[in-house]
């Protein structure tokens, strides 16, 4: 996975995850996430005539994070059946010709342990599928960051709106 910003627009930013198998390269924005990044101090000093512009920062890179772990979810599927295929084709071939020259009395599932984890498209794979799962995680957390942002940031206008402060009116 890596930054990248050469893209056709150069104030996007993504990251990238490279093609494996069934996979095709995944590019995922995150130029949202960090726009509502550099803004979240000013959520904590929230005044309401910037609420509507912080609330439409903060929904944006929910937005953003929610398509990410859609793809990224797609993407873990596809990286099961890829894991799938080579554990089958280790099954199928090289298994049972190791198993040929073993003595009968072997235990069978040591042996089958050993070789997956010897095999490296299997590591390949299962590795490509965890570090898939950990972007799912993170993309995951960046949206319950923003729910949590956008929630205070609610709370913290209806404060505004009952006191009074927001319109300049004071109760008399």
């Amino acid at each position: 996975m890596s930054d990248n910003t050469t893209n056709k627009n150069p104030e996007q930013s993504f990251m990238v995850v490279p093609a494996f198998g069934h996979c095709q390269e995944l590019r995922l924005g995150v130029s949202g996430w960090q726009n509502a990044m550099a803004r979240i101090k000013e959520a904590q000093h929230l005044v309401p005539s910037n609420y509507s512009n912080l609330e439409f920062v903060f929904q944006e890179a929910w937005r953003e994070a929610r398509n990410n772990s859609i793809r990224v979810g797609d993407a873990i599927k596809k990286a099961m059946q890829n894991v799938e295929e080579i554990k089958a084709d280790i099954l199928l071939t090289e298994i049972p010709k190791i198993l040929e020259t073993m003595p009968k009395n072997t235990n069978n599932a040591d042996f089958r342990k050993a070789i997956f984890t010897k095999n490296v498209d299997y590591q390949k794979a299962n590795e490509h599928l965890e570090k898939l799962q950990a972007m799912l995680e993170h993309f995951e957390s960046h949206m319950k960051i923003m729910e949590n942002t956008s929630r205070f940031l609610k709370k913290q206008m209806d404060y505004y709106i009952r006191s009074g402060v927001s319109t300049g009116i004071t109760m008399r």
